[in-house]
């Protein structure tokens, strides 16, 4: 006990009170595992931070709870006859969040100048745009090839005037810390306190406040070391939202007539990875042959993924889904649907030549040589990369194949799939809307960079690049069809799960919340964040609509100081009261359990 009130002590010395609201505000706590690495929209791609970005940042463009292109900045476009040329028409009196004019400048500079300078998360959709201010709320977006993804131009657009002076090159950019709060979007940074918490406040200049108040003045994202820790939160009502749930804990939290659960999904997967050799860096010879990786994929038992580790709520699935769209994913047929069969995955290893010629169990290269000794990278990052670890060594180990496990957290993970030192590794990924985005991962070029696999297809390129310019929607399908067949038959990723984004808010304080994709996707950390101005206080005027936000046209370490956005009001008050230090208290409990079971936090990329 004494330990204990130490560390409650030390916590509570150390603790420096978020930006309190004012009276009568609402605030809305949001609990997540995932951590922040960077604010920079320029360099970062978690999930985690794009919720952040989303929220400050608006878009020409967006997409509703269906998926469909509406407007956002733009109220209104026009194409040319040769599709080749769009012109936007801004909304009457956007404004950044700090009063500064947003106009058609801002626009055209950050679609020049992230094309010019290869911003990440820009470049794939503006590489072969030209923007053109026609006057202030008019600008021409011409694109060098056919482009079927416009009019949707959801890339997000930056202030002119806070970002021009720090994007003197592609790499200084993205150096940029952005704890300036000035935003177009709905909310905007009002503090950040690395690997604690991130609070928004809502932002009066936003288009979509015209008429009405916001049912939500403050949002405070607080980061939690795993899943238990969250749930216990939001249980005792620490918190409003828990954004990651385990489904073991599925039942007891809809047991509790208080808290509504969302199963959710979004397309977004998880797959244990592998490394096809084509790039640089130290593989076992053995992983460049498909048989082998084809093998290993008979020998995952990805149903025991699904309900072991899963609870029943995953789908088992057989290859990549280019979109969140699902028209875009293939139908796979049966000779590529690697279901669990390990006696098949021996007969193929014995035929290609993979004998074990000792007798130590472990089957050697063709003619002899070297042992099937791989390194499987355990992500330790993610809240299923230690179990399914150990699973992968034993489905190996029946098909002679032996694993050695390797525990690095996701930016050493990074950094070893980017050196190709490794054989396979565990992780996921969501995709966009547009398919072009998740198929360009895998093309020859990405290699050393977003390629996790190191695969490379002449022929899988020929068909992404000729997908990119097809504006014949059918045509465009089937060659999106064809490239992710290729993938699939390579293997490069096995064991693939569609994973869901399971989500518990406070049915009791709020609601509001609407599913993005309209169907059965999640209701926060989802494409648009359409959620956040329609969610409101229970029993509070209002309700919420079905469309994007604001749309009105039938036309997404360990530092213990906070850091307030400039312009933002100082915290006021210095004292802590009795329920936050109840609140702490439990979170320093969860923390001991942490150092105990030793549970990461789900790490997802974008």
């Amino acid at each position: 006990m004494v330990v204990f009130l130490s560390v409650l002590a030390l916590a509570l010395a150390t603790l420096v009170p978020v930006a309190s609201a004012q009276e009568g505000e609402t605030t809305l706590v949001v609990g997540l595992t995932q951590n922040w690495e960077t604010l920079n929209p320029t360099a970062g791609w978690l999930m985690s931070e794009w919720e952040m970005w989303i929220l400050q940042y608006s878009a020409l463009t967006t997409n509703d709870a269906d998926m469909e292109t509406v407007p956002d900045l733009a109220e209104s476009w026009i194409a040319s006859d040769d599709g080749l040329t769009w012109t936007y028409t801004l909304r009457e009196g956007l404004t950044w969040s700090d009063g500064t004019p947003l106009t058609a400048e801002d626009v055209a500079w950050t679609i020049n100048t992230s094309a010019e300078q290869e911003w990440m998360n820009h470049y794939e959709v503006t590489a072969d745009l030209t923007a053109t201010v026609i006057d202030e709320r008019t600008v021409q977006i011409t694109s060098a090839v056919p482009d079927p993804r416009l009019p949707d131009v959801g890339v997000l657009i930056l202030p002119k005037h806070i970002w021009e002076p720090v994007a003197t090159d592609g790499e200084e950019v993205t150096y940029y810390e952005n704890l300036d709060g000035v935003g177009s979007g709905p909310y905007v940074l009002e503090e950040y306190r690395p690997s604690q918490t991130l609070t928004m406040r809502a932002n009066p200049n936003w288009y979509g406040w015209e008429g009405r108040e916001p049912g939500v003045d403050r949002i405070i994202f607080r980061q939690f070391g795993n899943m238990d820790a969250l749930v216990a939160a939001l249980k005792s009502g620490e918190i409003d939202f828990a954004a990651s749930v385990p489904g073991s804990a599925i039942d007891d939290l809809e047991a509790d007539p208080n808290i509504e659960v969302i199963v959710g999904f979004q397309a977004g997967w998880e797959q244990i990875g592998t490394n096809a050799g084509d790039g640089d860096g130290d593989v076992h010879p053995a992983m460049t042959d498909v048989n082998v990786r084809q093998a290993m994929a008979y020998a995952v038992d990805t149903q025991a993924i699904v309900e072991d580790l899963w609870y029943g709520t995953a789908r088992e699935i057989h290859s990549i889904n280019p979109s969140i769209d699902k028209r875009w994913t293939p139908e796979i047929p049966a000779d590529l649907v690697f279901a669990y069969d390990p006696a098949k995955a021996n007969q193929i290893l014995d035929e290609a030549g993979y004998l074990d010629t000792d007798g130590d169990g472990v089957r050697e290269m063709p003619g002899g040589g070297d042992p099937l000794h791989f390194r499987h990278v355990v992500n330790t990052n993610s809240d299923m990369g230690a179990a399914i670890g150990e699973l992968f060594v034993g489905w190996m180990d029946a098909i002679g194949i032996e694993v050695e496990l390797i525990s690095l957290d996701s930016d050493q993970l990074g950094a070893v799939i980017a050196e190709g030192t490794y054989e396979t590794y565990n992780w996921g990924w969501t995709p966009s809307l547009d398919p072009s985005s998740m198929l360009s991962v895998f093309i020859c070029d990405e290699i050393g960079s977003f390629n996790d696999v190191n695969w490379c297809s002449e022929e899988y390129d020929a068909l992404y690049e000729a997908q990119k310019v097809e504006l014949d929607e059918a045509t465009r399908l089937q060659q999106v069809h064809e490239a992710t067949l290729i993938l699939t038959e390579g293997a490069v990723y096995i064991g693939m799960v569609e994973v869901p984004e399971i989500q518990a808010y406070r049915a009791d304080r709020w609601e509001g919340f609407l599913r993005q994709p309209a169907a059965d996707g999640p209701v926060l950390f989802n494409f648009a964040g359409i959620s956040y101005p329609n969610i409101r206080p229970v029993g509070a005027e209002g309700g919420p609509t079905t469309t994007a936000p604001g749309d009105t046209t039938t036309q997404p370490s360990g530092d213990t100081t906070g850091t307030t956005a400039p312009g933002q009001p100082e915290e006021s008050g210095g004292g802590v009261s009795p329920a936050v230090i109840g609140g702490l208290a439990a979170v320093v409990v969860a923390a001991i359990a942490v150092v105990v079971s030793r549970r990461k936090s789900e790490d997802e990329r974008e």
